[in-house]
């Protein structure tokens, strides 16, 4: 059995990254087993659209690959649940430091101009500055 018989692109990549003394050495059953462990890691069910293409420019050339199916990856599911809400936590206290509590800030700031315009006296003879030291 020859490389290039293989059915699978993946075979014939794993299969040409062996020495070629090493390969040729391999008898037909041999090859066939590496072929049935090579398939039996790859998923059995095709995805219902599998479009794939290469776009080619002058200085590189890139790839695209567009799989739709239902997914069935349960355990890779709940790895990206935990890391969802580990980065939503991140993104709510980043969220709330950077923009609620300034915000907060300048609202309370904004109550103490308008108390202070209006003259009114929480403290009687303290005065916010006069407690900073500026």
């Amino acid at each position: 059995m020859s490389i290039s018989d293989s059915s699978s692109a993946f075979t014939d990549f794993v299969l040409n990254k062996i020495s070629p003394e090493v390969r040729n050495s391999l008898t037909t059953e041999q090859l066939n087993e590496i072929e049935n462990a090579i398939a039996a890691g790859s998923p059995l069910e095709k995805h219902p659209i599998d479009v794939r293409g290469m776009i080619p420019l002058f200085f590189a050339k890139f790839y695209f690959v567009f799989l739709l199916g239902r997914d069935k990856r349960t355990n890779t599911r709940n790895t990206e649940k935990g890391r969802r809400k580990e980065g939503d936590l991140f993104a709510s206290t980043f969220f709330f430091l950077f923009f609620t509590l300034p915000l907060i800030l300048l609202f309370f700031s904004v109550l103490y101009i308008i108390k202070s315009e209006l003259g009114i006296d929480v403290f009687p003879n303290s005065h916010l500055l006069d407690m900073l030291d500026i």
